[in-house]
């Protein structure tokens, strides 16, 4: 769990349970993370996850209407199936959860040096600490940094 602008909320890098995407920088409860919470995510990390999504060919599908994001699933994903629709909170960010548990990105999970210059961005970003990285994992560590700060609510500037 990272640092965050407030007590109650928690900024986590996380992955859907057993798989190897991600790292998603979420903003969740502060404490024990809620496998089926919905953590909030910017709409660049919500686009990352139905992306994601697509690429794995699952029973789950999402698509983007406007600022809408529409999540459509058949029996085989869960035995029903059936819809969910998530709009952005007055910040802008999703509600994304209770369609797969969430997991703590970390050990256990296969990570490319890509993925871990991205979560060593977020990690660091919320304590004003910066880490050198080498030439082609500069922009993966600043993209962490700025996704995390975006989450938080802190103006980020623009290249």
């Amino acid at each position: 769990m990272l640092a965050s602008a407030s007590p109650d909320l928690a900024v986590r890098l996380l992955s859907p349970e057993g798989s190897g995407h991600g790292p998603y920088v979420g903003l969740t409860t502060a404490g024990a993370l809620d496998p089926f919470g919905s953590p909030l995510f910017t709409r660049a990390t919500a686009a990352q996850i139905t992306r994601d999504l697509e690429h794995d060919g699952c029973a789950l599908t999402a698509s983007w209407h406007g600022d809408v994001l529409r999540f459509i699933w058949s029996a085989e994903h869960d035995g029903t199936g059936g819809d969910a629709v998530v709009r952005p909170d007055e910040h802008g960010r999703y509600a994304i959860g209770g369609l797969w548990p969430w997991q703590e990105w970390g050990d256990g999970i296969p990570q490319t040096a890509g993925q871990v210059a991205y979560a060593l961005g977020a990690t660091h970003a919320p304590t004003g600490e910066y880490m050198g990285m080498p030439d082609g994992l500069v922009q993966l560590y600043n993209d962490g940094r700025a996704e995390a700060l975006r989450l938080m609510g802190v103006e980020v500037p623009r290249d």
